[in-house]
């Protein structure tokens, strides 16, 4: 909320659940909550969806029956982000999928995970505590597309914070970053105006690194652009 606040944008957040009473949004944020996980006109007066981080998708959704390792699966909120990426994807409008959210825009549309990267040897430690502002290891890019295009760069860092990652990756996604084990951190839509999925937290860390904040900024720019050809109010 804070990132996209930063970038100019008016975010509003869609749950299926209750805030808990500690939870508090930022000044200027708008938060529904109970709301149908299967109503696809939720989206309807938004410019842009954004897929945030958070538990795991379940496995049942691509056909695995859960690894040991794999935790925090809530079925009610894989089913509300099922029905506003698909509905997103159909408008055409710009999604922003981070870690968990690249996962489950994957999963969405037909791809699987792999659930526990730690069981392949020479790994990196992706499982970090917690993101952090700084960068644990390094993104590298393909040039041109979205992503690199945005970052005026084809190397970025990333603060890892995940034990999962896509496997199959499902058309229309196309695999544009990696991190030093190869293991896929980026991916873009060959078949929308503009779907980006990165695999780490750059909400985390675009208060301090340019690069991080520059891809809200895209977002927000592509938001404005989805709301100019296609007016939200109409």
């Amino acid at each position: 909320m804070e990132a996209v606040l930063a970038a100019g944008g008016t975010p509003e957040v869609l749950s299926a659940f209750e805030l808990h009473p500690d939870e508090v949004p930022p000044e200027g944020v708008t938060v529904r909550t109970s709301v149908d996980p299967d109503d696809r006109s939720l989206l309807d007066g938004m410019a842009g969806l954004i897929l945030s981080g958070g538990g795991d998708v379940d496995p049942r959704l691509y056909g695995q029956e859960p690894h040991p390792r794999t935790n925090n699966v809530t079925p009610l909120r894989d089913r509300i982000e099922m029905t506003l990426a698909g509905e997103a994807l159909g408008r055409d409008m710009p999604v922003l999928a981070i870690c968990r959210g690249m996962q489950l825009l994957n999963v969405y549309l037909g791809g699987s995970l792999e659930q526990h990267l730690a069981d392949v040897a020479d790994r990196l430690p992706h499982d970090r505590d917690r993101p952090r502002v700084e960068a644990v290891h390094e993104v590298r890019m393909k040039e041109g597309n979205l992503l690199s295009e945005c970052l005026g760069t084809t190397t970025t860092g990333a603060n890892s914070h995940h034990h999962q990652a896509l496997d199959r990756v499902a058309a229309p996604l196309q695999e544009i970053g990696w991190a030093e084990d190869r293991v896929l951190e980026a991916v873009v839509s060959t078949e929308h105006s503009w779907v980006v999925g990165v695999q780490w937290h750059p909400e985390v860390m675009a208060p301090v690194h340019r690069d991080q904040a520059q891809i809200f900024n895209c977002f927000i720019q592509a938001a404005r652009r989805f709301e100019a050809a296609v007016p939200i109010n109409a």
